[in-house]
């Protein structure tokens, strides 16, 4: 039994957000120039590409739960999109609504 007041308890939406956040990995590949993270183990997905953020989104196919992503030519997009200070964020939504279509590859 919790002992936090039910006001007080985080959201799911911040449960799965802090979640995620402890449980990524991150990689840039410097002779690619491309950065990864993936949100938890590796799972088969199916690659999107997300234009609003330019980024290319890692979505598993049957639950549309978003499991990472990617961004090539990573030193112009962070160059584009990072704070003063290098620091970045890519917010992407928890699930993805893959019904578009606009699936590019699937591993």
């Amino acid at each position: 039994m919790s002992t936090t007041p039910p006001g007080e308890q985080p959201s799911f939406a911040e449960e799965n957000a802090m979640r995620i956040a402890s449980e990524s990995l991150t990689h840039y590949d410097q002779a690619a120039d491309t950065y990864h993270c993936s949100y938890g183990p590796p799972v088969p997905a199916v690659t999107v590409h997300d234009p609003e953020r330019d980024v290319l989104v890692r979505v598993e196919p049957a639950s549309g739960q978003v499991v990472g992503f990617s961004i090539p030519n990573f030193k112009a997009w962070h160059a584009a999109h990072a704070e003063e200070d290098g620091t970045f964020e890519v917010e992407l939504p928890s699930v993805w609504d893959l019904s578009s279509g606009e699936a590019l590859d699937q591993d």
